[in-house]
């Protein structure tokens, strides 16, 4: 009896000493930094200047992912979601977890500012030299709104923020690619006999040379790695590549499920074509057969157009691009059916609505069942795509029965009903058998990030909202935007609202893009070089959407079209980028990463990261990172060693109880 004692305490005694090692082996980190912010405040007269606040941020690890934002005289918008965002863009960047922090943010300020989330890029900036222990040269200064894609966004006020900066002394200045130049509107006063007439009057200003005759640099930066590359004074830098493989491996995997699925759609088309018949006849023995016929031959034109393209692009090997072809074929399909029977059953619109809906909830039921699951980034790419048509067959489905005009309202019909479609499609990919990524995606990091997204959504929305009345807003895309915006509130499912969200701010984007009167192929250009980085990152872990929609982006489309899907793209990459650091327990990113035993006594240990990517305008460039964290070896707590000592004593008492 005594020997079991015995070996009990000794076996008690070992799992206390390993547990006691576990709890008091972690990495530590408390990294505080200082930069200058530039805004905009709004003076009496209601014209505006440019004005510079104190940023101060700090980042402390271990923590609990929570961000907090101090600021001096209260902003006019909350900054809580943009500085969440770039708390999350700078962990993705360091490869540390965002839970396992904790971020502080803190703006001073003499004057009031012009709140919004344009400082969020500096904000980003700050907290990812934080987190890689890297310095920053405080005579730069930057403006640009931080993306979850860890893109700068654009912003207003840059020509003022341009004056503030040459005013604190600044050597370079930072701003969002595209906007070297910005537009300002004096008022002019004119005398016309008796009168005196104040006209507006606009004036571009090229902020490049402004900025030069005042000893300012003015540089536009696409992303936050351009940007810490020169706050850094070249100390962080990064390279792209090595995905190319990765994504053919990818295309050719999924490539006899796209010719199935374009097969599929080339038989829906025929046969709904071939139901329009059956009641064309009865349709054009109404009182609308001459309007009717108008428009039924624009739709037997471009049915015959698309199928045609679709059927070159497949001789081509540009599956994806011929599916897309054939989807705007399978849209004239079914407007022909809807319109004919619109025309002869006045409550046929209202009741195909309803099977619309139906539909689209039978399916998001199934979606909510798989996201419930862990996931792996093709799975999640899968359900992401999945729900993004089926919103998309809601919205459209809800502009049909909103709408007067009979053309209008089928034609809304006809693209839900094809996107009903396209998501079977995607959603018939998740049992595809694809060699899963190393990455796992637990229900809870979906549910972290699109708290995220959703509230980051509703910042840039507030932003555009609070320009409105100085800058027109491009109508058209702004309301696709808000239509994605409105569902992404009204959900309480992850799934649903990161889909949304994603999809918001890409429109978003855009929409912020044409209000400050960006160069489309600037902006192209810009968006390209940040999803290049995203690609090296995942090339491991590389979802089935990506060669997708890189092939469909590579011509197809108005340039619209294509910056939409750019944005898109971008915004999907740096979800699964952010995931893949977030799937990870906190000190693995530490740990994995150290090529050094500790330097000193204090523990600190020499960190290399490499980052390779390669954009698909083939341009190249290399980020290493070198930087230090400080880590806490083995540190025995007081208590576990006294707990220690007691159970040391009761050990040698029994071993002398048993020897007599």
């Amino acid at each position: 009896m005594p020997r079991i004692a015995m070996i009990l305490l000794l076996l008690i005694l070992t799992a206390v000493f390993e547990s006691s090692i576990a709890a008091s082996q972690y990495y530590t980190l408390d990294e505080s930094r200082h930069v200058t912010i530039v805004a905009v405040t709004q003076l009496p007269n209601g014209s505006y200047t440019g004005v510079t606040a104190d940023l101060y941020v700090r980042v402390a690890c271990p923590g609990n992912g929570h961000v907090y934002v101090e600021t001096f005289p209260l902003a006019e918008i909350d900054l809580q979601a943009s500085t969440r965002v770039a708390a999350i863009v700078a962990s993705t960047i360091a490869n540390i977890s965002f839970g396992g922090c904790d971020f502080y943010a803190s703006i001073r300020s003499d004057s009031p500012i012009v709140g919004g989330p344009s400082a969020s890029g500096v904000t980003a900036v700050a907290f990812a030299s934080a987190l890689l222990r890297l310095s920053l040269n405080e005579s730069i200064m930057m403006t640009g709104m931080i993306m979850p894609d860890g893109s700068i966004g654009p912003v207003g006020g840059v020509y003022y923020k341009l004056q503030a900066v040459i005013s604190r002394g600044a050597k370079v200045f930072l701003v969002p690619y595209g906007q070297t130049t910005d537009t300002i509107f004096t008022t002019v006063a004119q005398r016309v006999g008796p009168l005196t007439v104040y006209r507006t009057v606009s004036q571009t200003v090229d902020l490049v040379s402004y900025g030069a005759s005042h000893g300012v640099v003015v540089k536009p930066v696409a992303n936050i790695y351009e940007a810490l590359n020169v706050f850094t004074n070249g100390l962080f830098s990064y390279s792209t590549g090595g995905y190319e493989e990765a994504i053919t491996s990818i295309y050719n995997s999924i490539a006899p499920m796209l010719r199935s699925g374009i097969d599929d759609m080339r038989n829906e088309i025929n046969n709904v074509v071939n139901l329009s018949k059956s009641v064309e006849q009865r349709a054009l023995s109404t009182s609308y057969a001459q309007y009717l016929r108008q428009i039924l031959s624009n739709i037997d034109n471009n049915i015959n157009n698309y199928m045609a393209l679709g059927s070159k692009l497949e001789t081509q090997n540009q599956l994806y691009s011929a599916a897309s072809m054939y989807f705007q074929a399978l849209i004239y399909a079914y407007w022909r059916l809807h319109l004919l029977n619109a025309a002869t059953n006045s409550n046929y619109i209202s009741t195909t609505a309803n099977t619309i809906k139906s539909d689209v909830y039978s399916l998001l039921k199934k979606v909510w069942s798989l996201a419930s699951q862990p996931l792996d980034t093709s799975k999640l790419s899968i359900l992401i795509n999945t729900v993004d048509r089926l919103y998309e067959a809601l919205i459209y489905m809800n502009r049909s029965i909103s709408t007067r005009y009979l053309d209008s309202s089928t034609q809304y019909l006809a693209i839900a009903s094809a996107r009903i479609s396209t998501a079977r499609f995607w959603l018939n990919l998740f049992n595809l058998s694809i060699t899963p990524s190393v990455m796992v995606i637990r229900p809870s990091d979906l549910e972290e990030l699109s708290s995220s997204i959703s509230a980051l959504a509703q910042n840039i929305y507030t932003y555009i909202i609070a320009f409105s009345s100085q800058i027109p807003i491009p109508q058209d895309l702004f309301s696709e935007a808000q239509a994605r915006y409105s569902l992404m509130l009204s959900t309480n499912t992850s799934i649903d609202k990161l889909s949304l969200g994603i999809s918001s701010i890409s429109y978003m984007y855009l929409t912020l893009l044409y209000m400050f009167m960006l160069n489309e192929s600037t902006s192209l250009a810009a968006l390209n070089k940040t999803i290049e980085i995203s690609l090296t990152r995942l090339k491991n872990s590389l979802p089935i959407d990506v060669p997708l929609l890189l092939e469909l982006i590579s011509g197809l489309g108005t340039t619209s079209t294509r910056l939409y899907n750019v944005a898109r793209l971008s915004m999907l990459l740096s979800t699964y980028v952010a995931l893949g650091v977030e799937s990870k327990p906190l000190q693995s990113y530490f740990t994995s990463q150290s090529i050094a035993t500790p330097q000193s006594i204090s523990g600190a240990v020499t960190i290399m990261k490499t980052i390779t990517v390669t954009t698909t305008q083939q341009s190249t460039y290399t980020v290493t990172v070198i930087s230090s964290v400080t880590a806490r070896g083995v540190q025995l707590d007081l208590r576990i060693l006294i707990l220690l000592i007691f159970i040391i004593l009761v050990l040698v008492i029994l071993l002398k109880l048993v020897k007599i």
